[in-house]
């Protein structure tokens, strides 16, 4: 068990070290799509094999709070990547039954985060109930987003974008989160600075990254009834 848990600890450290370095790759060149692709592509499956070892070790090591964040970053993920793959929502495209899963079985999920945040904060662990509890708001708000995109509730012109941006920055705010709380030791801040700095720091960088894309693509006009 010992030598299995080492080298699925080993195989996600080198996921962790690529997807830190191809998804800043990513955002680097964000305006180069032939550089951006490969490095997209490399972050997405690095991410893929960080979910699945982080699983197994939170549940061996019974670490919760890795196992929160793993399914918070990964469904991040899996939304940018399927935003892709629904350019024509618009027109008469309609989303898979995976697509549909994906939403579904995570909803669950963070509706959990909420639950155990208010039990968590109910015996006065104050600072990983906040922790729990903003973790779950967002990925309720994510999913409520993405819901509304796959029922074709559209707004702007470039949604499939404007998804997929949201969604990989999202992510890579989890995989920072998790590199600078697993090296806490080393880092003296608070649990909530360590917990939440990342997403304080890069939240607002994601928002002005938005807003710019939606002023550039303009939204979809819909006719007035008479």
């Amino acid at each position: 068990m010992q030598t299995l848990f080492f080298v699925i600890l080993v195989i996600h450290i080198i996921a962790g070290t690529s997807a830190l370095l191809s998804g800043l790759g990513a955002i680097v060149f964000r305006s180069k799509v032939k550089i951006h692709k490969p490095f997209g592509k490399v972050y997405f499956w690095s991410m893929t094999v960080i979910f699945f070892s982080a699983l197994y070790m939170s549940i061996v090591h019974q670490n919760i709070f890795l196992f929160c964040v793993s399914f918070f970053t990964y469904h991040s993920c899996l939304v940018a990547f399927r935003a892709l793959k629904l350019k024509k929502l618009h027109i008469d495209q309609k989303p898979t039954n995976f697509d549909w899963a994906i939403e579904f079985f995570f909803t669950l999920v963070h509706i959990g985060f909420v639950i155990f945040a208010c039990i968590l904060l109910k015996n006065d662990r104050t600072s990983f109930g906040i922790i729990s509890l903003v973790f779950g708001i967002l990925g309720l708000r994510s999913n409520y987003d993405t819901i509304k995109r796959l029922r074709k509730k559209l707004v702007h012109k470039n949604y499939w974008l404007l998804a997929h941006i949201g969604g990989m920055l999202g992510s890579y705010i989890g995989a920072i989160t998790a590199f600078v709380v697993n090296n806490s030791r080393v880092i003296p801040l608070p649990n909530l600075v360590l917990w939440l700095g990342p997403a304080c720091l890069i939240v607002p960088l994601l928002i002005i990254e938005i807003k710019k894309h939606e002023k550039k693509a303009g939204k979809f006009v819909v006719d007035a009834k008479l």
